[in-house]
């Protein structure tokens, strides 16, 4: 079955869905996702592009195509090598979020298919430059919420947590 759509998925009893190859399970996920972001009314411009209200998940289509959810835990601006690299914020953003795709792609993953996160920022200034590079790893719009705490851990701009994404199973 080429290019097929939400309502062809909804037409399908689950053990045929379950029969679809993976490259389309995979490619519906991204649909299903996309479809279940929602926003309560219109969202402030400065919103547009990062974040939706919330996320209406749809457990009878994820079951149909055999998606997994993934639970991840914090993401830190360090190195390979365990250490925070640059002082500078926007690296440290940049490096946050690099590690959170690296992380994703090895989960089977990627970041469109965040649909929750946290992010904490140290200074709170900083917010307009984090979004700005958030726009560049981030095409989802996910729930999510940029919070200030100044009490980070060593020399941490920034802070991922709560990361939930999803995946098609084998």
């Amino acid at each position: 079955m080429a290019n097929l759509t939400l309502a062809d998925l909804d037409a399908l009893p689950i053990d045929k869905a379950l029969q679809l190859s993976f490259k389309e399970r995979d490619t519906l996920l991204d649909l299903i996702l996309r479809d279940s972001l929602k926003n309560v009314g219109k969202q402030p411009e400065r919103q547009v592009g990062l974040m939706s209200d919330y996320f209406e998940e749809d457990m009878v289509r994820l079951t149909k195509i055999r998606a997994i959810k993934i639970r991840c835990g914090g993401f830190i601006p360090v190195d390979a090598s365990g250490e925070v690299p640059s002082l500078v914020p926007k690296e440290q953003f940049k490096l946050v979020f690099s590690n959170l795709k690296t992380a994703l792609e090895a989960m089977g993953s990627k970041p469109d298919r965040i649909v929750n996160l946290i992010i904490f920022l140290k200074n709170m200034d900083y917010w307009g430059e984090m979004n700005a590079v958030y726009k560049e790893f981030v095409k989802s719009c996910p729930t999510r919420a940029a919070i200030g705490i100044q009490d980070l851990n060593k020399t941490y701009q920034i802070e991922l947590v709560n990361v939930i994404a999803y995946k098609v199973a084998k």
